[in-house]
This record gives structure tokens, sequence and C-alpha cells, in this order.
């Protein structure tokens, strides 16, 4: 006997209906949710938030956007790792703190590296939403826009003018995944 083409959608569409009546749409988008927004690396991100002074659910929030915490990944534009650092940024940064890997694939050095950066844009812009767009576009432009009035800090983020579609973007999501990460961490589900 031949099945009709209709039956295995419909018989899916109404599991999923009772699976959803049962269990409750709000409780599945969290456990969505807690899936794709992982707490990883605990010691090394505790270690670096500390020492750097930058939030941890800020560093969660980009290594999530980042790389999705793949630690080989690698952007077309040659960023690489967890928190999608450039060899720039790297080299740079191997002249100013000691790094003990030279690996910018290693976990630790990748995470520690992106922190202190972040925490440069941070101490530079003297504002968390200005470093996040700079982590994303560069500092240089985050200054050009700050200068063409672009950018005011006097306004909630989501009015201002970025230029860069992907940036606009960018800080909605790190600032979503933060929201997320610190009531994550306040639940008490992690410390």
């Amino acid at each position: 006997m031949k099945i009709k083409k209709w039956v295995i959608p419909l018989f899916t569409v109404i599991f999923l209906v009772i699976f959803f009546k049962i269990v409750g749409f709000d409780e599945i988008k969290k456990i969505i949710y807690e899936y794709s927004h992982p707490v990883r690396y605990e010691n090394i991100v505790d270690k670096y938030s500390k020492l750097y002074n930058v939030d941890k659910e800020l560093i969660y929030a980009i290594i999530q956007n980042e790389s999705k915490f793949y630690t080989f990944a690698k952007s077309k534009t040659g960023s690489k790792g967890l928190m999608q650092v450039s060899d720039v940024t790297y080299e740079h940064a191997k002249n100013v703190i000691d790094i003990k890997r030279d690996d910018i694939y290693d976990k630790e050095t990748n995470i520690e590296v992106g922190v202190w950066y972040l925490s440069h844009l941070i101490s530079r812009f003297k504002n968390e939403k200005y470093a996040i767009l700079a982590y994303n576009a560069g500092p240089e432009n985050i200054s050009e826009w700050i200068n063409r009035g672009f950018l005011d800090v006097s306004k909630e983020y989501t009015s201002w003018n970025i230029p860069f579609i992907e940036t606009g973007m960018y800080i909605e999501k790190v600032i979503k995944s933060k929201e997320y990460y610190s009531k994550l961490f306040v639940s008490g589900k992690y410390k």
C-alpha cells in the first residue's frame, strides 16, 4: 500500500501541535536558545573577564556571534578562532601582553587576545556599545561615525545611523545574546 504524499506532513504537523501544547512554546524556545547559546571555557572566560575587567556575559555574546564557539572558525576577512581575532590585532597583542602560546587558534590565547582587545576598545570609546561596533567594524570607522554624527551616545543605539548593515545587525545580536547570558547567570544555572 502506497502512502499518500500529504499523510506524513499532516502527521508531522499534528505531532508538532500536540508537542507544543504539552511542552509549551516558551519552554521550547528556551531549550532552543540554551542550545544555541552554550557556556563553554568557563575558567578561561572568568580568568580574562576579571583580568581585563570585561563582563563575562559580553565575552560569551561576542564568542557566540563571532564563531558559534567553533575553535577553528576563520572568516573571509581572515579573522580567526573563537573571538575572530585578526592577524593585525594578534601581532599587536603579542607586543603588549605576555602570550603563553603562539597559536591564534588556541582557546586560551584567542580568548585572552579577544578580551584584551575588547577591553582596549571599551577604554578607548568609554562606551560598551561603541566598543561592540568597533569590534565588528574597526575602531577607525567608529571614530569617523562619531565625528560625522552617525552615533550619539545620548540616544538609544537602535536609533543610530550605522552605515554598515552587517554592523547594525551585529550589535543587535550581541546585545540580545548578552542579555540572554545575563539572565542565564542570574538564574544560577551557571556561576
